[in-house]
């Protein structure tokens, strides 16, 4: 098992200007983990799956997000109404909050191929099966844990946009030294203030004993206005959205209201292939 590599601060202004205009956007956020990144490798299988912040401001690009307006544009688009229509000004309608349908980067033995939102090669597909949430609630012995940030902005103080994706691998005492899962956890979490949060989770399970050549993929969009989940029971404003950890709390408390997706998928991999799967 190999490490990830060392995370940066944010990637250099050069590096940057290079990427921007790769991806034909001027919008960028403040922080940009361009050098971080976590790669599942099967090697027996020649499967990949890789969590990058490029690819993922890639699928926010191509995405068709409505525009979110903050708090405070009502106001300011009728204040400057007359102005806006004697100058026949276009209003740009874009998506800033840069939200994200990433869910990986897939390569499998036919080569690489982008999964945010389509399967492709890695050949996902619906399943019934769930993930061990026992298994992942036990007090295995922690064998490696990571938190990797990919992007963060603060929307220009309207509040906050981060992605990250979490590592942890466990130990149970009935297989000695093997570990019995991996898991990782891609997330996504938008709080625009005084207008709404965004949570899209991505749960990606392995249990080595129980099924090590079947992988689990488990994908759940939540979102709501402020008004409209407080209405539903959910806290008003304020901590209980502080964070994603926070927000996931919240919105969990009302759901199945503000659940606008909610998808298990299953990655069949090589029979017979070897369990230890490589972290990189």
């Amino acid at each position: 098992m190999s490490h990830r590599a060392p995370i940066r601060t944010h990637a250099a202004d050069a590096e940057v200007d290079v990427l921007k205009e790769r991806l034909g956007s001027l919008a960028w956020p403040e922080q940009f983990f361009g050098a971080n990144h976590l790669t599942l490798v099967h090697p027996e299988a020649g499967t990949r799956l890789t969590f990058e912040a490029e690819d993922a401001l890639r699928a926010w690009l191509s995405g068709s997000e409505a525009p979110v307006h903050v708090k405070t544009a009502g106001k300011w688009m009728q204040a400057h109404a007359q102005d806006v229509d004697t100058h026949k000004a276009k209003v740009l309608q874009y998506d800033w909050t840069f939200t994200t349908g990433y869910r990986g980067s897939g390569a499998g033995p036919a080569g690489p191929q982008s999964a945010h939102g389509s399967s492709g090669e890695l050949a996902w597909e619906a399943t019934d099966a769930q993930m061990d949430r026992g298994m992942l609630t036990a007090r295995d012995p922690i064998l490696m844990y990571a938190d990797i940030p990919l992007f963060e902005s603060e929307l220009e103080d309207n509040g906050v946009a981060s992605l990250s994706v979490k590592v942890t691998s466990e130990r149970g005492l009935a297989v000695r030294v093997m570990p019995r899962c991996w898991y990782a956890l891609l997330r996504f979490w938008l709080r625009v203030d005084g207008v709404l949060v965004r949570l899209r989770t991505t749960r990606v399970f392995c249990a080595f004993k129980d099924a090590p050549d079947v992988v689990l993929r488990e994908t759940t969009y939540q979102e709501g206005t402020f008004a409209a989940l407080a209405a539903a029971g959910a806290p008003r404003e304020g901590p209980s959205y502080a964070d994603a950890d926070a927000a996931g709390a919240a919105l969990a408390a009302v759901a199945p209201v503000g659940v606008t997706l909610y998808e298990r998928q299953a990655l069949q991999l090589k029979e017979g292939g070897a369990a230890d799967t490589n972290m990189r």
